[in-house]
């Protein structure tokens, strides 16, 4: 049989043109489906804007969130030691050297014929009546005890670095160790030995560090702003002495200059 004859026979069977149009489609979606893959890569998630989000990238955030300050923090203004302001008076006030002699002379106390600059405030009742003492900030109570000179005496230390004293006290509410906030009562004002001519009283000092500051500079304001500004000041005070200092100096210098004696200085008989 010649192959013409062949082909003939294989065409003329009824499932010889259905299989080759089968063959046909699907060498055809075979193209098509490798023309897509090459010419179209899949999305990925950075292509659609999706963040994957690690476990490392989820723990920074939590820190950061952490470590936000927030700007509307707020900030305790100092206020005075005791419940009730109106009815209470300054006795004795702080020693300032920038005070007039006389206001100084105020402001020393006087204790077994010695005197001692007043490093704080003295605060009675107008009316006599009991004076409670309260705290002038929110801190830690640092140290409360029966001073045999001064009476009860409290210290609270405060986050920016201040100390209240509160002294001459007929007695505590508070411990060492306690937390206490703004306000919050320590104890009733007494009498003391160091100042008896001041009667019942509060002596109320503000420090920091071992110096003595105005509490009535204070009083009212935010204590952090007010010690940035006593910090400016002094800076401003040392930088001015610098300067005088320098200007002494230098106009106290000699110009040093080689002096020679004429004959006729000398006294006494030449030989």
């Amino acid at each position: 049989m010649s192959p013409i004859s062949k082909w003939k026979k294989l065409l003329g069977k009824k499932w010889t043109f259905p299989a080759i149009y089968m063959t046909v489609a699907a060498l055809i979606l075979t193209l098509m489906w490798w023309y897509q893959n090459g010419h179209n890569p899949s999305l990925t998630k950075e292509d659609l804007g999706i963040q994957q989000t690690t476990n490392e990238t989820a723990n920074a955030d939590l820190v950061n969130k952490d470590q936000a300050v927030p700007v509307t923090a707020h900030q305790e203004q100092m206020i005075w030691p005791v419940q009730d302001p109106s009815k209470a008076d300054i006795k004795m006030e702080f020693f300032d050297s920038s005070l007039s002699d006389k206001e100084m002379e105020k402001a020393i106390v006087r204790f077994q014929d010695e005197i001692w600059p007043h490093t704080g405030i003295d605060i009675v009742s107008k009316d006599k009546s009991p004076l409670t003492v309260i705290a002038a900030l929110s801190g830690e109570v640092v140290r409360a005890e029966k001073d045999p000179v001064v009476g009860f005496m409290v210290d609270i230390r405060h986050e920016n670095g201040l100390v209240t004293n509160y002294s001459s006290l007929s007695e505590l509410k508070v411990a060492k160790g306690d937390k206490v906030t703004q306000g919050q009562v320590l104890g009733t004002a007494g009498r003391n030995i160091f100042e008896k001519d001041q009667g019942v009283h509060l002596h109320f000092e503000v420090r920091k560090g071992d110096e003595a500051l105005s509490p009535q500079a204070f009083i009212g304001q935010d204590a952090s702003q007010v010690l940035k500004q006593l910090e400016q000041k002094a800076n401003a005070t040392k930088d001015t002495n610098d300067q005088d200092k320098k200007t002494d100096s230098k106009t106290n210098e000699q110009p040093k200059t080689n002096e020679q004696k004429s004959p006729t200085s000398f006294k006494g008989n030449l030989s």
